[in-house]
């Protein structure tokens, strides 16, 4: 869904939700520069003109509302945040300031706090299909397929040819493929008769083959879809993400890097990069990819993990430890996490702690090998995971 496009259409004049809130004229002069900045897409001016224009006249809402919607332009989300959260302090029933606010914490990956605001934006407004699809779309990322499915399917039976909402309903039922492949079919066919040969049709096609194991087909759709859009975002990633998954990490680096030159704060992004960094034992390089997914989200612990391998390849020890410490914190049965710990504790020269981890490697080594067996012995015998 590009933001971009969503944000123009919102880019118009300046109004006030309540009545009888009058713009200054001396405002009225900065907003005029800022719409001339507008046009031109100069951000930095538009910034500069509705800054200028609160200070004159910092009580009136929308002006909050516009100068959140120009950090959103420059992928200042943080801001955007703290302006949009000002302008419905100010004016709760603020036009469409909940759903821009919601995709700015969706664009900082904080799915439930976009959920609220999406949630807030179709109380406001039930028509507002954007924010109908949006909060499908966090749904699906917080992994609650089911929430995701029943209200995606509600949003598509009132509105069939929402293309957005088709596609991510599809993707939800991929998601959930081993109770939901043959809805996916029939959701997909819908998509291909809309609008057969998007990127996104593509993309959807090639997930559809990764979950099959037909892995050569999904490359190729992969292909096709980042050839019709290689600037969409998620087209790389998807794309990039496979070929790691698949250990082919010399096609896997350039890729992600794509990636990453249109999101910059992808977490996963940064991780695989990070991780093959490690492998090449490119320390120094692989240091600022790991942290920045802790910037973004501190609860995946397996930045912590190869964060810590790369803190110990440079000698910095407890830096390491410390980095193992969070990610046992956040996943005390991850084995690789102790058997990290054992071999820094053992250059530390703590032995009986090193020893300690070890022990306790081993223990959920075992244990972890069972389940593998058992998940597989079950899933030959259809039984649900």
């Amino acid at each position: 869904m590009a933001l971009h496009s969503l944000l123009l259409l919102t880019l118009l004049g300046v109004q006030a939700a309540k009545p009888g809130i009058q713009i200054l004229p001396e405002v009225q002069e900065h907003l005029q520069s800022a719409a001339r900045a507008e046009q031109s897409g100069d951000w930095s001016a538009a910034e500069q003109a509705y800054r200028a224009a609160l200070e004159l006249q910092p009580e009136f809402p929308p002006l909050h509302a516009k100068l959140g919607l120009i950090y959103q332009f420059q992928g200042r989300f943080t801001e955007a945040v703290a302006s949009l959260e000002k302008a419905l302090q100010l004016e709760p029933e603020l036009p469409d300031a909940h759903f821009f606010l919601g995709l700015a914490h969706y664009s900082l990956y904080d799915y439930q706090k976009a959920v609220e605001s999406f949630q807030q934006a179709i109380s406001q407004n039930s028509e507002n299909i954007k924010a109908q699809v949006y909060l499908g779309v966090c749904f699906l990322a917080l992994q609650q397929l089911d929430k995701s499915i029943e209200h995606l399917e509600a949003v598509t039976e009132k509105h069939p040819q929402e293309l957005e909402a088709l596609q991510t309903l599809a993707q939800a039922y991929l998601n959930r493929t081993r109770t939901s492949y043959n809805k996916f079919q029939r959701v997909f066919s819908s998509i291909e008769e809309i609008d057969p040969d998007s990127f996104r049709t593509h993309q959807l096609l090639a997930e559809a083959y990764a979950t099959q194991g037909r892995l050569n087909q999904a490359i190729e759709e992969y292909e096709k879809a980042v050839a019709l859009n290689p600037n969409a975002p998620g087209v790389n990633f998807a794309l990039g993400d496979l070929y790691f998954g698949l250990g082919q990490y010399d096609k896997a680096e350039p890729t992600l890097e794509k990636e990453l030159k249109i999101d910059p704060h992808h977490p996963i992004v940064n991780l695989e990069l990070g991780i093959i960094k490690n492998y090449r034992q490119e320390f120094d390089d692989a240091i600022p990819h790991l942290e920045a997914v802790i910037r973004v989200d501190n609860r995946i612990s397996d930045a912590f993990v190869a964060l810590s391998a790369a803190y110990a390849a440079k000698g910095r020890l407890q830096d390491g430890v410390a980095a193992l410490r969070r990610a046992i914190a956040l996943d005390p049965n991850q084995p690789q996490s102790h058997y990290q710990l054992a071999q820094i504790y053992k250059k530390l020269g703590r032995t009986e702690d090193a020893q300690r981890e070890l022990e306790l490697f081993q223990k959920l080594d075992t244990q972890a090998r069972e389940k593998k067996q058992r998940d597989a012995g079950d899933f030959l015998q259809g039984k649900p995971p």
